[in-house]
């Protein structure tokens, strides 16, 4: 088990991004779900004004879930998410133009041949000489003076893995977004009520809004998977430890995590794909 309170984390500016505008993060984890599975989960700002972020149209061979904490980013084609709500962006399907200002976003990306935050930084900084990241894109100019453009996250991977990218077909042909107030509460005992917002692909990701009705009340995370909990209200305890609003517990593959709830306390729960099933000969 991991526990991020990232209140008490200082934020950091983005200074290797790809993307215009002014962006903060702080790192909540970083790791593998499974064998060749990577992920990442940061807590992100998006400054207003002349640091507003944008970013082109564009499609990532990743899946992401982004957790809209505060504001009204724009995702594209009238997809604005709001305070609370959940957008599970499939691989492979495009999304864009976005618009984020003075907004804050807790965002969770996970694929196969990961490149993780040290190899993405350092393939970044041999990237600019030769040529130059502006406006979303990694821009080279050949030896005829013609420019060439590519999606500027999409180029990294391809430089790191020294092969062309090659897009997944979408399971779902846009972001997935989910109003949990669309949604009823329902009891699963021991004094939690839940509300189960969307389950996704072969790997069973899935996301679900918790409720403890009852000070005491118990929501076991369970071992068949790495799983990611943000405390929204309230307080929860795990091993008679209590933390607050904006702490995040990773429940890791093979344990089981135990969360004590204060009554009325809210959490949003993300479970990362199962691990693949074990081929029998």
């Amino acid at each position: 088990m991991h526990v991020i309170e990232t209140a008490k984390i200082p934020w950091s500016l983005v200074s290797k991004s790809n993307r215009p505008g002014r962006v903060h993060r702080k790192l909540v984890h970083e790791g593998e779900v499974s064998p060749g599975v990577g992920y990442t989960a940061d807590l992100v700002r998006y400054e207003g004004g002349h640091g507003t972020f944008n970013a082109p149209r564009h499609k990532h061979n990743f899946d992401q879930i982004r957790y809209t904490v505060s504001g009204t980013p724009d995702f594209g084609h009238y997809q604005v998410s709001s305070e609370g709500q959940s957008v599970f962006f499939p691989a492979g399907a495009a999304y864009g133009p976005e618009t984020i200002e003075e907004a804050e976003i807790l965002l969770i990306q996970w694929g196969e041949h990961w490149v993780s935050r040290a190899q993405h930084d350092e393939t970044y900084a041999q990237m600019q000489q030769k040529g130059e990241f502006r406006d979303g894109y990694y821009i080279t100019v050949s030896a005829d003076g013609t420019e060439h453009r590519a999606d500027g996250r999409n180029a990294v991977w391809e430089a790191f893995n020294q092969r062309k990218l090659v897009y997944p077909t979408p399971r779902h042909p846009q972001p997935v977004m989910m109003e949990p107030e669309g949604f009823a509460w329902r009891s699963i005992g021991r004094g939690v009520s839940t509300k189960t917002l969307g389950r996704f692909t072969e790997d069973d990701v899935y996301v679900a809004n918790y409720r403890w009705d009852v000070a005491g009340g118990v929501l076991d995370l369970t071992a068949e998977r790495t799983q990611l909990l943000w405390i929204i209200d309230g307080g929860l305890s795990v091993d008679g430890v209590a933390y607050e609003p904006h702490t995040v517990i990773f429940s890791d593959f093979g344990e089981t995590t135990s969360l004590v709830g204060t009554v009325d306390a809210h959490a949003v729960v993300f479970g990362l794909p199962l691990p693949a099933p074990v081929a029998v000969s």
